[in-house]
């Protein structure tokens, strides 16, 4: 009979403490997902329901491929979006680390996602993917008007209570909002833009208006949303107004299918309060 050096045990312990929710997530997930998906899904879980807490060592690439039966390359797939993501810390010559748990956009209102309860509404986290100017001229520009400047892009990702992800263009004069290519990455992750036109823009979003069409989705959306190009989903576009009736953002958001509901609201909170007796 083999035992295990002593020495090694508390090693193995804290192995088999970062891999056991991961583990139970992983089995317990959605099957059709590409398995990198779901490994990515399983961790951002248990990171958000507090089974792993911020500063928990996972355990090694390796040996959380052999725990799970998946190949190398799927493991360090998942592991290096979520590094990316600000999920997972590492650390040279030490491994890799539960990063400090990410908050959710807050006091959005233009979509909710619902859980499968229909009621409670489920978490949107957003990282922001590209930043550039855009000189082309496009539905943007007939929804915001000509700039000479051109147009701030913002592409992001937007992950939904770690169940599916959705991709959003924005799109904002660049005569007005062309700081935003210059603002600090950080203060843009997790964060919901309109509060951040208001603050530092002075361009509160007073009105909105949108449209949903269900749309074949293009190869670059359908491999942020994680699905086959090509396949169906819905297409949302938003437009908002600030003072006079301006607008402010053009955004286009892509929504795989799901049975989650979304819940639209292009009513603003204070517009709604304004209207009370």
């Amino acid at each position: 009979m083999l035992l295990t050096p002593s020495w090694r045990l508390p090693r193995l312990r804290v192995m088999q403490a970062a891999t056991q929710p991961v583990l139970a997530r992983f089995s317990a997930g959605l099957a059709a997902l590409p398995k990198h998906a779901r490994l990515r899904e399983a961790i951002v879980g248990a990171v958000q329901a507090g089974e792993l807490p911020a500063g928990t060592k996972m355990a090694g690439e390796r040996e959380l491929s052999a725990a799970l039966g998946l190949s190398l390359g799927t493991t360090q797939k998942a592991l290096g979006r979520l590094v990316d993501e600000g999920f997972l810390v590492r650390r040279q010559g030490h491994g890799t680390f539960v990063g400090t748990s990410r908050r959710a956009v807050a006091g959005s209102w233009h979509y909710r996602f619902l859980d499968l309860d229909g009621k409670s509404e489920l978490p949107v986290f957003t990282t922001v993917l590209e930043r550039k100017l855009v000189l082309d001229s496009g539905p943007w520009s007939q929804a915001l008007g000509d700039d000479e400047k051109g147009y701030v892009m913002l592409l992001r990702r937007l992950e939904i209570g770690g169940r599916f992800d959705c991709s959003s263009r924005m799109f904002l004069p660049a005569s007005r909002f062309g700081r935003l290519l210059r603002i600090a990455a950080r203060r843009l992750a997790d964060t919901n833009l309109k509060m951040l036109l208001e603050s530092d823009f002075a361009a509160p979003t007073l009105h909105s208006d949108g449209v949903a069409h269900v749309q074949r989705c293009a190869q670059a959306d359908a491999r942020l949303i994680g699905v086959s190009a090509g396949s169906p989903a819905l297409q949302v576009q938003i437009c908002t107004y600030s003072f006079g009736r301006t607008p402010i953002t053009w955004q286009r958001m892509y929504v795989p299918a799901t049975g989650h509901g979304l819940k639209l609201d292009f009513n603003p909170p204070r517009a709604a309060a304004n209207a009370r007796p």
